[in-house]
């Protein structure tokens, strides 16, 4: 039995950074010209629950992307990755650890993603079914508010039939990097079925584009779902990021872009919240692996896709198997320090941002806030579940 739930962890956390990886870098292929047909970035992902015990994982890694041209107007993409993460307990300390090459094919006539393992058959359904329903084009909305609609009703029943999203766009300034597009995806609450009662869910996200939304230089993402089908208070969030690297895997400066104000603003609605102090660290729950691994999925997906305006940001997300031993096991430490310390400085520091407020939840951890903590919005039309008292 503990072998079991211990695979079912490996395979939520696999699974959540698969979603995250799917979604981080849209827009940066489709559109590429002959000169721009290798991507580099570096990726975040931190996983935290709070409840019966108490989990947090930190993941850290390089990704390649490079871009094919096949007959028919079909683009193949291969996706190669490496980790910079400490082992877990079946990996020497400081081991780099070397992941397979992955590939997708989308066509450009039909928009329709395929991939020949089967093990992502959820994800590529997924990914073709925000194709269908995408409606809003983001070029078409700079300096707008919009609302984007899904729908999943055909996948699975334990999915909400529909997600919804309000984005807004702005042009942004920067110093360095000259006007760059910032795009932000907040979702309208929503909930997984679970055999004990539904679980209130929200994803929010913000994507910096350039000027012709053709090529990404951060991403950012959080998911959250609160329940208390246990009879207590429980919260999981995954909250993802990347940025724009160069051939060596060192992330680009992007520093005076934290310098602006308009896009702290649009950032503060994104909810990313303080990192969790583990104090007893355990096993994800039942409903976490099951339920909210999908919903996370589904919204992260959805979110990516309507910020982007197209179909390309779900090509790279991809079946990484080492990552599960390496998020997933209680053995697992983060990037530099263990468990119990609670983590790094915060995903605004790993931008170079120097925010101590915005979109932050400050003198709560993640146990101890609502679900909607941190996820404000600009109306009621949107504002988040709350935790179950």
């Amino acid at each position: 039995m503990r072998n079991e739930k211990n695979r079912d962890n490996r395979t939520f956390t696999l699974i959540m950074l698969l979603s995250f990886i799917f979604v981080t870098m849209f827009g940066t292929l489709s559109m590429a010209s002959q000169g721009k047909n290798i991507q580099h970035y570096k990726l975040l992902s931190i996983l935290e629950y709070s409840g019966e015990n108490q989990f947090k994982s930190e993941f850290e890694i390089n990704c390649t992307i490079k871009r094919f041209a096949l007959s028919d107007d079909k683009i193949q993409y291969v996706i190669s990755t490496n980790n910079q993460t400490e082992a877990a307990s079946s990996q020497k300390a400081g081991e780099q650890c070397s992941l397979n090459d992955l590939s997708f094919i989308v066509d450009n006539k039909t928009r329709i993603l395929s991939t020949t393992d089967t093990g992502l058959a959820f994800l590529e359904k997924v990914a073709n079914e925000c194709s269908k329903t995408l409606t809003a084009v983001t070029r078409d909305n700079i300096a707008k508010t919009w609302q984007q609609r899904f729908n999943f009703s055909s996948i699975d029943n334990s999915l909400p039939r529909q997600l919804r999203f309000t984005l807004t766009a702005i042009p942004v300034q920067t110093e360095t990097l000259g006007e760059l597009i910032a795009v932000r995806a907040l979702s309208e609450p929503f909930a997984v079925v679970n055999g004990a009662g539904p679980v209130p869910c929200r994803a929010n996200c913000v994507y910096v584009f350039d000027r012709e939304l053709k090529e990404i230089y951060l991403g950012i993402s959080v998911f959250k779902a609160a329940t208390n089908i246990r009879g207590f208070k429980e919260v999981l969030q995954h909250s993802v990021a990347t940025r724009k690297a160069d051939e060596e895997g060192n992330p680009i400066d992007l520093s005076t872009l934290g310098t602006n104000k308009n896009f702290e603003n649009l950032v503060s609605k994104v909810g990313v919240t303080s990192t969790l102090n583990v104090v007893q660290n355990g096993p994800l729950p039942q409903w976490a692996a099951e339920d909210a691994v999908k919903a996370a999925q589904v919204a992260n997906i959805s979110a990516a896709t309507s910020c982007e305006g197209t179909l390309d940001p779900t090509i790279t997300c991809l079946p990484i198997s080492r990552i599960v031993e390496l998020q997933s096991s209680n053995n697992l430490k983060t990037t530099g320090a263990p468990l119990a310390s609670g983590g790094q400085k915060g995903m605004f520091d790993w931008f170079g941002w120097n925010w101590t407020t915005a979109g932050v939840v400050t003198g709560a951890t993640l146990g101890t806030i609502a679900i909607g903590g941190g996820f404000s919005s600009d109306s009621s039309h949107h504002r988040s579940p709350t935790t179950p008292d």
